[in-house]
């Protein structure tokens, strides 16, 4: 079989579950791919980063939502209408199963997580001999490399454990990119910002070593000389009975000669809180996460002024993107017809309260815009029994535009309604 080297690749070692180690990369090789050591003198890697709750948070927040999203194939009944396709076979890899050791949600997950931190998201499909799609297995971003050949035509070059190197074409692999420059190279975000990780990592450093060798006591105790009985260890005995929380606030006396000061925040310090701060606020704009989301609460917010909309805005700007590059990949690699596409389903994220969910319903079917069904269909409950919430209501003193258009506009009556009513009033007149 022409996939024999992967298929067994896949057998030997999951590439989705190595490990990238920096140390087989020799340092020269570091510096010239971006890897060696930041201004900081940090050297910043992807798996590095993780070490950073920011960078660690966002990676999460966004790769879960990838991967909690329902992702259903869709069958386009009319150029109107669309309606789940449960029998395709591709609906139960994509919502299911895409290989034999993943679920879906483990597969997205982790390729979201080689997008973000990489810059691609890259699988293999496996085809069966009919040519269907029948798997998709993650490849590490780190072991392949979109080349160019004699031809000019655009491949992609997967270096596999045991030395060798595997080229697969374009229709061979769905590949979800970051940021790119160019059709045939994707940047790494790590790496783009490195110097920002370097420094945001630096301090994390500087903050572990301080805490762990600095000297900072809570507080001095001056006293002219000592006598006999004041030795240091009595004086630590006889004032350590203010130490505590449930000493606090104590009325303390102190001998003639004696004085306490109390140690507060050293400016360094309070500034050194300050960078943090700043370190998390620019990897969350690096990500396109909001503060809240990361628990940075700095009393203003470009994202809405509630957590409800700021939370929609989330949706909007930030998952969107990644959300329409999956669909237009999966729907070009996967689906050999129009008539059946993949298709995100992120209403059940962006849903609102319930009290601003019933108000919506209820406009809607009032204006005979959703039924019944619809509506419970929205809050996940199943249809009403014998077709009772299949039909749509709208008000009596409402028309339709077609009688408007005819004159016949007035309480939602039809010609006939209209004729009859005229017949009855010239007989109750008679």
């Amino acid at each position: 079989m022409i996939f024999d080297n992967m298929k067994n690749f896949i057998a030997e070692k999951r590439s989705a579950y190595e490990s990238f180690n920096l140390k087989d990369v020799p340092a020269h090789l570091q510096n010239v791919f971006g890897m060696g050591a930041t201004a900081s003198g940090v050297s910043v890697t992807q798996e590095k980063s993780l070490s950073l709750t920011s960078v660690y948070s966002c990676v999460d927040i966004i790769s879960r939502t990838m991967a909690t999203m329902p992702l259903p194939v869709y069958e386009r009944v009319d150029k109107k209408n669309k309606e789940v396709a449960y029998d395709h076979p591709l609906y139960k890899l994509l919502h299911n199963k895409p290989n034999s050791e993943q679920t879906a949600y483990q597969w997205r997950a982790l390729t979201a997580v080689h997008q973000l931190l990489w810059g691609a998201g890259i699988s293999w499909i496996e085809f069966d001999n009919k040519g269907e799609p029948i798997a998709l297995w993650p490849i590490p971003p780190w072991r392949a490399s979109p080349e160019r050949t004699k031809n000019g035509e655009l491949v992609y070059q997967v270096s596999l454990p045991n030395g060798k190197t595997k080229i697969f074409q374009t229709s061979e692999v769905v590949v979800f990119q970051s940021m790119s420059t160019s059709i045939d190279r994707w940047l790494s975000p790590i790496q783009l910002h490195r110097e920002t990780i370097g420094a945001a990592m630096g301090v994390k450093e500087f903050g572990a070593r301080t805490f762990g060798q600095g000297v900072n006591p809570a507080g001095v105790m001056t006293l002219q000389k000592f006598g006999k009985e004041e030795t240091q260890e009595s004086l630590r005995k006889k004032f350590g009975g203010y130490e505590g929380l449930g000493n606090a606030h104590k009325l303390m006396f102190v001998e003639e000669g004696m004085s306490f000061e109390k140690i507060g925040l050293p400016p360094q310090d309070a500034q050194y809180l300050e960078t943090r701060a700043f370190n998390v606020t620019e990897i969350a704009r690096m990500y396109h996460v909001p503060n809240f989301m990361l628990n940075l609460s700095d009393g203003s917010s470009n994202w809405g002024t509630g957590l409800e909309e700021q939370s929609r805005g989330f949706m909007t700007i930030t998952i969107l993107p990644y959300a329409t590059q999956w669909e237009q990949e999966l729907g070009n690699k996967l689906f050999f017809t129009p008539k059946y596409f993949p298709e995100f389903n992120m209403d059940g994220l962006q849903r609102a309260n319930l009290k601003s969910r019933t108000e919506s319903y209820w406009k809607f079917f009032q204006m005979g815009a959703m039924s019944p069904d619809e509506i419970r269909a929205k809050e996940n409950h199943n249809p009403l029994p014998n077709g009772l919430g299949e039909h749509y209501y709208i008000p009596l003193n409402m028309g339709t535009a077609e009688n408007v258009i005819a004159g016949n506009y007035g309480k939602g009556e039809t010609e006939s309604d209209t004729t009859n009513s005229e017949e009855g009033e010239t007989k109750d007149e008679d």
